[in-house]
């Protein structure tokens, strides 16, 4: 995207609009931050005060309870032993509780149980006081427990008014309060002067407070007075410095003391009522601040992306108990006023700066005059259009100058572009470097040049292959130089000789310092007789780039041609390792690849808008080569077997010499009979029917080895038969044995000879282990991380002779299927273990997912074909057709054209193979071109391409 410009009018406006923007804001943000600091300071300070105030309240609680309860621990009331004696002493404690406003009872227990509590009505909830007439215009609720005559504890409230006057009063039998058990009276009959309580829950009321209480002069009594907490937290709340400021006092173990909130201080516990912690409180301001730990400073921190200043401030609280408040408010609250102020500020200072835009552009203006023409020459140049700059007419020399200079630049600016270009994206290098000596022509001035590339067998002779301009003279340059001397010597002498004609004689050179070839230019005519060692220098340099293209397209070809070898060695080595399907790895990838230039050609159909990049067919190219690659891994006994009993050989004829035992036992039978007087005749006719039943029997088992048709039920039966005749082994068959059949014989148990066997057997050394483990195919096995979807055989061979004549169609028996199936895991094990390139990650896929089928039912991963790319159903494609038509199988015949077409429309039909491109291979005669390539004569005969696209299920896709 092009740059934008401005002219010097805006900018120079802008500049001093810009400047007094900078001033402005230094002097704002100055200001702004003095406030703020002012701010933070002055709450510092009012935290502290508050600090101070809180610890003088709470301290304010207790003094004057002291005062009180030291009286009443001297009066006589403490050693009155009857209730109306007690009540008599009401107007000292109702004057006790009118002294201080914060007492919320005052009381004494005795040491036989007795109780007499005074709190006014005002603290006490409606719900709590007894039924009692007037109760609307009671002062005081006395709360006591005494004993009757009989000695007997009893329950009283009583209600009065202002001037203590009896309202009424009302048994409670429930009010069974023994003050002995409270920690006020046992903490202050364990010692001497007054004793504070940790802040609780009070009984009656609920509220949380502390009591003060001190021990009788005669040690009989307790006097106590209760003081709420809930006034200091209604005090808090007055403390507020912001609407949104939080405060609590919280103790050392974190328990809340005080807060605004007074019925959030209690938590239900199954013990009762208790004081709720602070994070139990859950507030995540205070908790956050709690957890900073930082006492006496203040600290900045943010809550749910809201900034808060806060402050944790030490004090003693009750009795000199260390104690913390705890302060936080919102920043935005705290900031306000100096936001308010700042932004006042902000616009007197954008009102200043508008006022003087004006004289901005009258600068801008004087002084951008001559200047504006050469400016809209300069915005071509941004907008990278060179060829529209023509200079400028401005009468300012060093403005002319200066357009000179552009125009000369942005000629040559273009003329990189162009080389550079030409460099990137030109894929033919005799191409490439006649675009590159063109570009250098014009960018050296001069009007011929040569590119020559050293011949790679004889690094003495130099080829042309390039050329642009007229030759110098009318003397066209050679096609071929060649050097007269040995390296550096022969290049000085043949660049003398040029020099000589006109020519500047430059070698290129790769990053090795390796020579790859000369460029040779005409010098310019400006340069004759002057110093031109300034342009041979640029020569040099620019040549360096050309070089380095030069050896990058040369090694990429050569590197190209490298793997391609490799690839078709490997194919080759593949079909090489058996003979009877020598040419499927080379027949494939060419009937693949017509097929996929079939598709780059179409026009109509479903392929109409697919188009086969470079990249798209090097990785397909690559992939078709190495699809069977894995088939090196396959054992060649597997690969090469053509009948059922064959293994590295044909098991057949160890089982014709048994027949032959079998029917040499016949003839023994015969000759034993005559020689014990049988009747010879007799004797001959059973012989002659032993040798056709001998005879017919042999023929059966070799015809079930061939393997040809399928094996019915009716001839396995027979087979079975057959199997079970017996022939008399007189010789050790342990003996001779490679340490493999030994430790496989030694399965079995050894017998004396001679030993009766039978004619075919199942026998356990027929049974071969995997070498080491068998390939990670299962879906459950943990080294499966190629996603194959396979079971393998328990054993990698099965050698039973029944086992393997049992077999009802071709040769191979199961194990030896997925020996032949594991060479497409072996293909995608070894392809994926490859370091591809980008462009080339798709070949393992293309490659490997052959056996695949559009419905999912296929091998080595059950994947859906028909998701797949275009290059794998290609190849599926390409595969079956090929070993359908093939002449060089063990197993079979090569099929003519039309059946094997037939199949495949069947197969396109089941749901194996696409569809489309089965109508592609119809279509494109691709399928023609194939057999006359690669089928023998007897194998091509008529085709009818309507009936197999009916049978493929294409015919109504068509209309």
């Amino acid at each position: 995207m092009p740059r934008r410009s401005f002219s010097l009018q805006s900018l120079t406006a802008l500049a001093i609009v810009g400047l007094m923007l900078v001033l402005a804001t230094v002097l704002l943000w100055h200001g702004g931050r003095g406030a703020d600091r002012l701010l933070v300071n002055a709450v510092r300070d009012t935290g502290r005060q508050l600090a101070e105030t809180t610890e003088e309240r709470s301290r304010r609680l207790i003094a004057p309870a002291r005062v009180v309860v030291r009286l009443l621990a001297r009066d006589n009331l403490v050693a009155e032993r009857l209730l109306v004696d007690r009540l008599a002493a009401l107007p000292l404690l109702a004057a006790a509780l009118d002294a201080h406003e914060v007492a919320s009872a005052v009381y004494i227990g005795y040491d036989n149980g007795d109780f007499l509590l005074l709190r006014p009505v005002a603290r006490v909830a409606e719900e709590h006081l007894p039924p009692i007439a007037g109760v609307e215009r009671a002062r005081y609720l006395v709360q006591a427990v005494s004993r009757d005559p009989r000695g007997r504890r009893y329950g009283e409230w009583r209600l009065y008014d202002a001037d203590l006057t009896l309202l009424g009063r009302r048994a409670m039998p429930g009010y069974d309060f023994d003050p002995r058990t409270r920690p006020w009276y046992r903490e202050a009959m364990t010692g001497e002067g007054e004793r504070l309580t940790d802040p609780y829950v009070f009984f009656t009321t609920r509220e949380i407070g502390v009591t003060l209480s001190r021990r009788s002069d005669d040690g009989r009594a307790v006097v106590g007075m209760d003081a709420s907490l809930a006034d200091l937290g209604r005090e808090m709340d007055s403390l507020r410095l912001t609407p949104g400021t939080r405060l609590a006092v919280v103790s050392g173990n974190d328990r809340l003391l005080a807060y605004p909130d007074i019925e959030r201080l209690l938590v239900e516990a199954p013990e009762g009522p208790r004081l709720a912690s602070l994070e139990e409180l859950r507030d995540p301001v205070l908790a956050r601040l709690n957890r900073l730990g930082q006492e006496g400073e203040s600290v900045r921190f943010r809550v749910e992306g809201e900034p808060w200043f806060g402050m944790r401030l030490p004090f003693r609280a009750l009795e000199g108990a260390q104690a913390h408040l705890l302060l936080a408010v919102p920043e935005r609250e705290l900031m306000a006023g100096s936001r308010r102020l700042l932004w006042q500020r902000s616009l007197v200072a954008g009102g200043l700066v508008l006022a003087l835009l004006p004289l901005g552009f009258w600068v801008g203006h004087r002084l951008g005059r001559p200047l504006r023409s050469l400016a809209d020459q300069v915005r071509s140049l941004a907008g990278f259009d060179f060829e529209a700059y023509r200079g400028t007419g401005s009468p300012v020399r060093e403005v002319q100058q200066l357009g000179k200079a552009l125009e000369d630049m942005a000629g040559s600016i273009s003329d990189f572009q162009h080389m550079t270009r030409t460099l990137s994206s030109e894929p033919r290098l005799e191409a490439m470097l006649v675009g590159i000596l063109d570009d250098l022509l014009r960018i050296t001035a001069s009007r011929h040049g040569a590119i020559y590339l050293e011949d790679e067998a004889d690094a003495s002779r130099f080829d042309c292959l390039a050329e642009v301009g007229a030759g110098l003279d009318g003397e066209a340059l050679p096609e071929r130089l060649s050097l007269t001397a040995p390296e550096e010597a022969g290049l000085e002498v043949l660049g003398q000789e040029l020099e000589a004609k006109g020519y500047l004689v430059q070698p290129l050179r790769n990053r090795s310092g390796h020579r790859l070839g000369l460029l040779l230019l005409a010098r310019r005519g400006d340069a004759e007789g002057g110093d031109d060692q300034p342009w041979r220098r640029f020569v040099e340099e620019i040549s360096g780039a050309a070089a380095v293209t030069i050896e990058m397209r040369r090694l990429l070809e050569g590197e190209k041609r490298l793997l391609d070898a490799i690839v078709e060695l490997i194919a080759g080595a593949t079909d090489a390792k058996s003979p009877h399907t020598g040419g499927h790895c080379s027949r494939v990838p060419q009937l693949a690849e017509m097929l996929l230039e079939s598709v780059d050609r179409a026009r109509s159909g479903p392929f109409a808008e697919e188009r086969v990049d470079e990249d798209r067919r090097t990785a397909f190219h690559l992939a078709a080569w190495l699809h069977d690659c894995g088939k090196l891994t396959t054992p060649d006994e597997v690969m090469e077997k053509a009948t059922k009993l064959e293994t590295r050989y044909n098991r057949i004829h160890e089982i014709r010499t048994r027949f032959e035992v079998l029917w040499r036992d016949a003839d023994i039978a015969y000759w034993r009979g005559v020689a014990q007087g049988g009747d010879a005749q007799a004797l001959d006719e059973t012989r002659e029917r032993r040798r056709q039943e001998l005879q017919a029997a042999y023929r059966l088992v070799a015809e079930i080895n061939r393997g040809g048709e399928r094996l019915d039920a009716t001839r396995l039966q027979r087979l079975d038969e057959i199997a079970d005749w017996r022939w008399w082994r007189h010789f050790d068959d342990r003996l001779g044995l490679s340490e493999d059949e030994a430790q496989r014989a030694s399965r079995e148990p050894e017998v004396t000879l001679p030993a009766e066997e039978r004619l075919l057997a199942d026998r356990p050394r027929h049974r071969i282990d995997w070498a080491v483990k068998p390939p990670p195919v299962a879906p459950d096995d943990p080294a499966n991380r190629w996603g194959f979807a396979m079971q393998p055989p328990e054993v990698a061979g099965h050698q039973g002779e029944l086992y393997n004549l049992r077999v009802s169609r071709g040769t191979l028996n199961e194990v030896e299927r997925f020996r032949i199936q594991e060479h497409i895991v072996q293909t995608i094990m070894m392809l994926e273990s490859l370091p591809w390139p980008a462009h080339l990650r798709h070949v393992p896929s293309i490659a490997g997912n052959h056996h695949e089928r559009m419905d999912g039912q296929g091998y080595p991963r059950r994947l859906v074909l028909a998701e797949a790319s275009l290059e794998e159903r290609i190849m599926a494609v390409a595969d079956v057709f090929e070993a359908l038509t093939a002449a060089d199988r063990p197993y079979k015949p090569g099929m003519t054209l039309s059946r094997s077409l037939s199949i495949l429309a069947g197969m396109a039909r089941e749901g194996h193979l696409d569809p489309e491109v089965f109508g592609l291979l119809l279509d494109s005669g691709v399928w023609r071109a194939y057999a006359r390539r690669f089928l023998a004569p007897e194998q091509v005969d008529a085709v009818d391409i309507e009936a197999l696209k009916v049978e493929a299920g294409l015919a109504s896709h068509e209309a």
